[in-house]
């Protein structure tokens, strides 16, 4: 008897090996992560789910399909079904869809991160993550985006210049300011180790730099710096 349940135990083990069930086939290395799809313009919040992609070593499973926002693509149809509001990102996994930026970000992570990126669970460290999650998409993208689309997406006829100019002090004097003091005495958003707050954070002053707010303090500077010379960064903004 003790024979024969040795057999079915065998048999049982080479069919999972087969089947890659534990993850891992000897012979054929990592089991390959199904393929993800983001839909994604340049020069929109959608580069930091691109850039994010990029950190977690992602690239390769992942499909880019531009929708060009600017030119009216989010409004058709066919990508009305993907994101109701017609803007990027939005990502396709695991049979389904998510939409908004820092959402993706907080998801990718999650599942592929492996405990890369973010500050342990549990620890205080990893609430200050998600405030920083939270308060860019909350706050600071919709300071620079009355900026930008009062200054450069909306037709002049359309602008409000007193818009422009209150979104601009709340940056000057509130932003800045904070973002500012968060890397004053670390080189990073939470503290020495990059992490994806710093994506979100990251991505948010490359957007500062192009609406042509962006006078950096000296720590402020460095940390843009620091940004700048990641090779995921560069390639999710070289366009």
């Amino acid at each position: 008897p003790d024979r024969g349940l040795r057999r079915v135990v065998q048999r049982h083990m080479r069919v999972a090996n087969d089947l890659d069930l534990d993850g891992e086939h000897p012979a054929r290395g990592p089991r390959r992560m199904a393929g993800m799809k983001l839909y994604h313009q340049p020069r929109t919040r959608s580069a930091r789910v691109r850039w994010l992609i990029g950190e977690l070593g992602l690239t390769a499973q992942t499909e880019i399909a531009q929708v060009n926002v600017f030119a009216g693509e989010g409004r058709k149809p066919e990508y009305m079904a993907v994101h109701p509001h017609g803007f990027v990102p939005a990502l396709e996994d695991d049979g389904g869809v998510l939409i908004e930026s820092s959402a993706i970000c907080l998801y990718l992570v999650d599942r592929y991160g492996n405990g890369k990126l973010v500050p342990p669970a549990g620890t205080f460290a990893r609430g200050k993550y998600y405030e920083w999650m939270v308060y860019v998409p909350a706050t600071v993208d919709p300071c620079l985006e009355t900026i930008m689309f009062h200054t450069v997406f909306l037709p002049e006829s359309h602008r409000i210049p007193v818009l422009v100019d209150r979104a601009k002090k709340k940056w000057a004097q509130k932003i800045q300011p904070r973002l500012s003091n968060a890397v004053e005495r670390t080189p990073w958003i939470l503290g020495e180790d990059f992490t994806a707050a710093d994506v979100v954070v990251g991505s948010a002053l490359a957007w500062a730099r192009l609406a042509g707010v962006l006078d950096p303090t000296p720590p402020l500077a460095a940390y843009i710096e620091r940004i700048g010379v990641r090779p995921e960064f560069q390639k999710a903004y070289e366009a």
